[in-house]
């Protein structure tokens, strides 16, 4: 007999117990963004549009935006509607099974999707969720860290954030070390920074100032974990644990969620639990 595929809402009993706000498509981003980073989420659903489309702001495509319009229009882009600034965002069917979440996420190429019920409730699962699918062995591999691992990117600590994030969006690396160190910046560090009190205060005084100006070495940094080569990648996803944005480190290479969980699902070598 041929066993039934595990549906997302099986993986994920308990999703729409977590309340996200749906923002009205109208809101200006300086309301939009302090919640992305009060949430500590990658995306803020937007309500349905005309023809029944979900998007979204993201946070990472947001400083890719501020990055190109330049300090002198930092404070503008803080008035539009948030309309103006969303994308599509991946959404799937609760009853799925698992793998369409996983074929999303590779999809969308970020590690989040919009999961909808029947009755038009919906929730957000991120690849922090999905981590720990391996603890509760829905999910599993028998890869090594080593065999999923990418090479440290560090930059200087005198380089200016302005230049991180230009290297960071060329290469699409959600964190940089600096050099010499374990220690990364990464995009909720830097979103944590730009729509802080303090910056927002600085920069409506003084709307020429550039909140990207600074030195990477002035945001507060992460010390990335310690692993070994040999680590297996569900030893891994408890070692990153309920730390977002955190990472592993061995012999100049670095391990995220994202080695952990996509690639053996790209390479069909990560194992889903039947039902």
């Amino acid at each position: 007999m041929v066993q039934a595929r595990l549906r997302i809402d099986e993986a994920f009993p308990r999703i729409f117990e977590r309340a996200y706000p749906v923002l009205d498509p109208k809101t200006p981003m300086i309301s939009v963004l302090p919640l992305l980073r009060f949430h500590e989420i990658d995306a803020l659903p937007l309500s349905f549009d005309s023809n029944g489309n979900q998007r979204g702001i993201f946070g990472f495509s947001c400083l890719a935006r501020i990055l190109t319009l330049g300090p002198e229009k930092f404070s503008s882009f803080m008035e539009r509607p948030c309309e103006d600034v969303s994308e599509p965002l991946a959404t799937v069917q609760a009853r799925s099974g698992l793998a369409r979440l996983l074929d999303t996420y590779l999809e969308a190429r970020f590690g989040f999707a919009r999961v909808v019920e029947r009755r038009g409730v919906g929730a957000l699962l991120s690849l922090d969720d999905t981590l720990r699918l391996f603890d509760e062995r829905v999910i599993d591999s028998a890869l090594e860290i080593a065999e999923v691992a990418s090479e440290v990117f560090s930059l200087p600590m005198e380089t200016t954030l302005r230049e991180a994030l230009d290297e960071m969006f060329a290469r699409r690396y959600r964190r940089v070390f600096v050099r010499g160190t374990k220690e990364f910046i990464w995009d909720r560090g830097i979103i944590e920074h730009l729509f802080s009190p303090a910056v927002l205060a600085r920069v409506a005084q003084d709307p020429s100032a550039d909140p990207l100006g600074i030195p990477i070495s002035g945001l507060t940094r992460t010390k990335a974990k310690e692993a070994e080569p040999s680590m297996t990648l569900s030893q891994a996803a408890k070692a990153l644990g309920n730390e977002r944005g955190q990472c592993l480190v061995f012999d100049g290479k670095v391990v995220t969620p994202w080695d952990v969980v996509m690639k053996p699902w790209k390479t069909k070598r990560l194992k889903i639990r039947t039902n």
